[in-house]
Formats: structure tokens, sequence, C-alpha cells
């Protein structure tokens, strides 16, 4: 049976497993209009609780989460620097230069200005 396989049957089986334990586990609870009503650390909420998000936040995060896993990339690469064929670092001066081109984009666009 191949690795894959293994892999694909247990990431589905442990996840979905552990559902239904939960939900065999759990006791059913009332639903009552107290807890229905959003509260902060035993406070009323004042006003409409769901209110728009700002976008530009959204932005943010992705711009961080893309630079995370380029870091998360070439960390490995610059650890075995020095037995990895030359080739290979003209992929990763590649790999960056792309990211700093969509940095550069992004920057001009003005989506990193914050107001």
């Amino acid at each position: 049976m191949s690795i894959i396989l293994i892999f694909l049957v247990l990431g589905i089986l442990i996840p979905v497993s552990m559902e239904r334990v939960g939900r065999l586990l759990r006791t059913p609870s009332a639903q009552t209009r107290d807890r229905a009503v959003p509260y902060e650390s035993g406070i009323e909420a004042e006003g409409d609780t769901w209110q728009p998000q700002f976008l530009r936040y959204y932005f943010y995060a992705l711009t961080f989460v893309l630079f995370d896993a380029e870091t998360a990339i070439l960390f490995p690469w610059a650890d075995a620097f020095h037995a990895v064929p030359p080739i290979l670092g003209i992929q990763a001066i590649v790999f960056v230069g792309l990211l700093l081109f969509g940095l550069v984009y992004v920057w001009k666009k003005g989506v990193l200005r914050w107001m």
C-alpha cells in the first residue's frame, strides 16, 4: 500500500472519528435566550454586535503568511547551502525575486498603507 494512500486515509479517518466521539460524549444543552446573547467578560453588549471588519487587516495578514511561508521554505535551503548544486541557488534567487516583485507591486498599489 502506498504511503500517500495511508496518510490520506489517516488524514480523513482521524478527524472524522474525533468529531464523532466528541458528538457522542458531549451533553446536549438547551438553547435559551441567555445563551444566545453575546457578552464580553460578563458585560452586556451594546449596539449591534455584528460589525464589518476592516478589510485592510486581511491584506496585512495575507502578506505576513506569504512571507512567513517564504521563510519556512528558505530556512532548510540555507541550512544545506554548502551541499546544494548551484542551480538550486539560482532557483532560490528567482523565488526570492518573485516574492520581492510581489511585495513591490503590493506596496505600489497602496495595499500596505493603513489609512
